[in-house]
């Protein structure tokens, strides 16, 4: 991976360089603890990262670097732990009584930062104020919802129909106080969190103290401040005059650093983000293509890319320890199947079957891009030797993703991600034929259609039990695969770097929370 790389607003992708959200393909976090770190738990801890996000209201933004930076202050119903599965967070407990009906029981002793407690009306008002109020992007994940109720102290949720999403859903609904609005939340920020917000500088720098009265563990440090859009000189600088307890930034440099002697433990671990190729797979004419149909619509055409590719030689021109993609998802996704073999270049094959589509001297196309060059450029490169001429463009993130969203692109590279932990976010976002009713195709910018895809998908969703789905998941997502809807690429690495005696256990989403930043015992 050449740079960090920022992330855009939805609620799976992985947009490079989209406005002040981040995820990074390789992250490196290096973890400098100063011999201050080796007092009483009353310090600061300071932490550096090269990512960003702009706004305190929870539920206005779905970037990963607000859910990252604001899951410290706010929780949801659900949380999902490091292996991204479902537990208890504010409802201590939850039963699903029929396919339509979920009864979370709210944990009892909870209070906001502001001392108020913790109700149900709070968490109705919560669940509802997305759909309530328009351009808070956490409504993406409550389309399913019809209802939402009080009973006691338990809450009632009703879903427009049997949806095995909902709970990794809630994970990303923090739970505000009732009456909450933009102007309240960013002005007076009031979350459960072991973290409460003590002063923000938008966008730079997020200032907290410790929360003395969490109901869960409490962090080992009495503040934090963290830094935010740090820059290679800044983090190589505060790595030096020991700024910062913790810095995450990703360049070779700092990398070298990390590894040095014995004084750090060094985890590296895999992304989950999938970088791939994505086409527009259902306009006639396509703009960056020109003077032929669109080629894309046919399966052949993007069949042939995929076997024209080394997936290892695209890999490590994009990031020495990046992992080669053998299909849609890692292993850290619940719907990987591990009976998928690794898919194998064949130039012939390619070739015969752009002759087959009509196209025995390939053709001319930009690939748009906003982050992955090395990846792209390589990918150009080898789409040649089948005659496929490739013209790769660079855009501005913000000019890229809007492109998209209007469906203005060709053949573009990208990546896409399960926050929840289920492949099921994916099938239903991405591949699902476009139904905004339900939901469905919100991230299908390709426009892709497959009706037994669909049929496929809509019978995952009404399984909620995770033996019965998986299966069902697996053969949606070997349709995609052979359908190359997508071609897969490569998968980056992160890596978690700390210097004893602080430690920290990776995420498999990539997360780092404040609260697990903690002194050897």
């Amino acid at each position: 991976m050449q740079s960090v790389e920022a992330v855009g607003s939805r609620r799976c992708q992985f947009h490079p360089g989209r406005g002040p959200g981040g995820r990074v393909a390789f992250a490196v976090v290096v973890i400098v603890l100063a011999s201050s770190c080796r007092k009483a738990p009353e310090e600061e801890l300071r932490v550096g990262f090269a990512t960003t996000f702009s706004k305190l209201d929870p539920h206005l933004e779905n970037r990963v670097a607000s859910i990252e930076q604001l899951g410290n202050v706010y929780e949801p119903l659900v949380a999902l732990d490091p292996e991204m599965r479902a537990r208890p967070c504010l409802a201590e407990s939850w039963s699903n009584p029929d396919a339509d009906t979920w009864v979370f029981r709210i944990r009892p002793g909870v209070s906001f930062h502001d001392g108020t407690p913790l109700t149900a009306a709070d968490v109705v008002s919560s669940l509802t104020r997305p759909l309530r109020e328009p351009g808070l992007e956490a409504r993406s994940f409550l389309l399913a919802v019809s209802e939402v109720k009080a009973a006691g102290t338990a809450v009632v949720v009703r879903t427009k129909w049997p949806n095995a999403l909902l709970l990794g859903n809630l994970a990303f609904v923090p739970i505000v106080p009732k009456g909450s609005t933009t102007g309240t939340l960013e002005s007076r920020p009031n979350g459960t969190g072991p973290w409460r917000v003590e002063g923000w500088t938008p966008g730079k720098a997020l200032l907290l103290r410790r929360n003395e009265t969490y109901w869960g563990p409490s962090p080992g440090f009495e503040r934090a401040r963290v830094d935010l859009s740090i820059s290679l000189g800044e983090a190589s600088s505060g790595i030096a005059a020991g700024k910062w307890h913790a810095v995450r930034y990703s360049s070779p440099e700092i990398e070298a650093l990390a590894k040095q002697g014995d004084e750090y433990a060094f985890v590296s671990y895999p992304n989950i983000f999938l970088r791939h190729l994505a086409f527009d797979v259902a306009s006639e004419e396509t703009p960056f293509c020109p003077g032929i149909p669109n080629p894309f619509r046919r399966r052949e055409v993007r069949e042939a890319i995929s076997l024209a590719l080394d997936r290892t030689a695209i890999a490590r021109k994009a990031d020495p320890d990046a992992i080669p993609a053998s299909q849609l998802v890692p292993p850290a996704i619940f719907g990987f199947d591990p009976g998928i073999p690794p898919p194998v270049q064949d130039l012939e094959r390619a070739r015969r079957l752009l002759v087959k589509a009509g196209l025995p001297g390939g053709f001319d196309v930009v690939l748009h891009r906003s982050g992955y060059g090395a990846a792209a450029e390589e990918v150009a490169r080898q789409l040649s030797s089948i005659g496929i001429r490739v013209t790769v463009t660079q855009l501005p993130s913000s000019v890229f993703f809007s492109a998209l969203d209007r469906n203005e692109l060709s053949f573009w590279i990208v990546a896409d991600g399960c926050m929840t932990g289920d492949a099921l976010e994916m099938l239903l976002a991405s591949f699902h034929s476009p139904d905004p009713s339900i939901g469905a195709g919100i991230d299908n910018y390709g426009n892709y259609r497959n009706p037994q895809l669909d049929r496929a998908i809509a019978g995952a969703l009404l399984q909620p039990d995770p033996a019965s789905r998986l299966p069902a998941l697996q053969s949606a997502l070997g349709t995609a695969l052979a359908d190359a809807a997508w071609v897969p690429l490569y998968f980056s690495r992160e890596a978690l770097v700390v210097r004893r005696p602080l430690v920290y256990g990776p995420r498999a989403d990539g997360l780092v929370r404040l609260a697990d930043l903690r002194r050897a015992p």
